[in-house]
């Protein structure tokens, strides 16, 4: 999964977690509760930037062949941030457009 993705998830897991707490202003009854779940989203989001959030300065950029633009991409095989097309890298170190296999 691109980088970029599991950024976004964890923003959603943040905003989330804000969300759930602020639910918690209008029950007073469900306020303990609402604050652990809406704290635990937010440590999960957290957590999620720690491990995916810093990207790597020493990636060279790649231009997509699908769509021109230029996508960094962090493993053998990964996808344009831009169009989403999977791209594996070869021998050589380029990286070609593939279809990827159901697991």
């Amino acid at each position: 999964m691109n980088s970029s993705r599991w950024r976004n998830w964890g923003l959603v897991a943040m905003f989330g977690g804000f969300f759930v707490m602020y639910c918690g202003m209008y029950s007073r009854a469900l306020l303990p509760y609402l604050l652990i779940i809406g704290g635990i989203g937010v440590v999960a989001g957290i957590l999620i930037y720690f491990r995916y959030g810093p990207v790597n300065p020493s990636i060279a950029e790649i231009e997509c062949p699908r769509c021109g633009q230029r996508t960094r991409l962090t493993g053998p095989e990964d996808a344009c941030s831009h169009c989403r097309q999977p791209l594996r890298k070869t021998e050589n170190g380029t990286y070609e457009p593939y279809v990827p296999q159901q697991k």
